[in-house]
């Protein structure tokens, strides 16, 4: 029996390197959205802790610099919200792309699996042939 080789193998492992690169790169961005999302939590939690400490017998140019300190605290927490936002849109960016990947792999595969299916039938079909010329020599030898 002979081996069986798909013709688009190469175009296969492409796709597969194609998917594990989509892949890796989502992974690369969960991995900057969870960065950001701790930072920003760790604004916020510096914030509230400002909050906490004012004491009533501040003078004026305390609560003027803390006042200044936490509005620039407020700018780096929008800054990390419109960074997060800017991520979460790359990230459905590349789910989107990852599916895509995904759906193209399967594809390829399901066509092997066809096209393998074809070839096993084909070699029963050819084996079958030979079996039948061998049963007929057989039997034409056997009568004379």
């Amino acid at each position: 029996m002979a081996k069986f080789i798909f013709r688009l193998d190469s175009v296969k492992r492409v796709k597969e390197n194609y998917e594990k690169k989509a892949k890796r790169e989502l992974a690369v961005i969960n991995n900057y959205i969870n960065d950001h999302q701790k930072l920003r939590e760790k604004l916020i939690d510096e914030v509230n802790s400002l909050r906490n400490n004012v004491k009533p017998r501040m003078s004026a140019s305390e609560l003027k610099f803390l006042g200044g300190y936490k509005n620039s605290l407020n700018i780096q927490i929008k800054n990390e919200e419109a960074e997060l936002s800017r991520l979460e849109q790359e990230k459905k960016r590349k789910v989107s792309e990852l599916m895509q990947r995904a759906k193209e792999k399967k594809i390829l595969s399901q066509l092997e699996e066809h096209q393998h299916k074809e070839f096993v039938k084909e070699e029963n079909k050819t084996e079958l042939k030979q079996f039948d010329e061998i049963a007929i020599q057989n039997f034409s030898r056997d009568k004379k």
